[in-house]
């Protein structure tokens, strides 16, 4: 069982390495089309999430849904300045949350300010 049990958590390790390597590596490239589903993608990968309170669980789900729509709305060339100002509210609520792990904090941290960086370049990254 104990064999098992660290398996397990070695797997874990190495697909949450995995993941933050991919995710380092998107942010090299040209990832101002794509911001929105990328930090999507990040909140789906937040395993301590669990151990939230349930607000922040639903602050986490609702910021996923709005991070759907801003990508959709983005890829139409549409900005919606008071939702991208919501989810970056939001994502910094939840960096500040001790429940969640310091290695969830500091992605939900960085995120908050790759979108605060893309909101201040959105008109000039859009037309490309």
């Amino acid at each position: 069982m104990k064999i098992s049990l660290t398996l397990l958590a070695a797997a874990g390790c190495l697909l949450s390495q995995d993941w933050r390597h991919e995710r380092e590596d998107f942010f090299r490239g040209s990832w101002h089309a794509h911001i929105f589903m990328r930090v999507r993608s990040d909140l789906d990968q937040i395993y301590s999430a669990g151990a939230a309170a349930d607000r922040e669980r639903r602050r986490l789900d609702r910021t996923k849904e709005e991070l759907t729509g801003l990508q959709a709305k983005l890829d139409q060339g549409v900005w919606d300045n008071g939702t991208v100002n919501d989810v970056i509210d939001s994502l910094r609520k939840s960096a500040n949350d001790q429940r969640l792990a310091p290695q969830d904090r500091e992605i939900l941290a960085d995120d908050a300010a790759r979108i605060h960086e893309y909101q201040a370049h959105h008109n000039e990254w859009m037309r490309h």
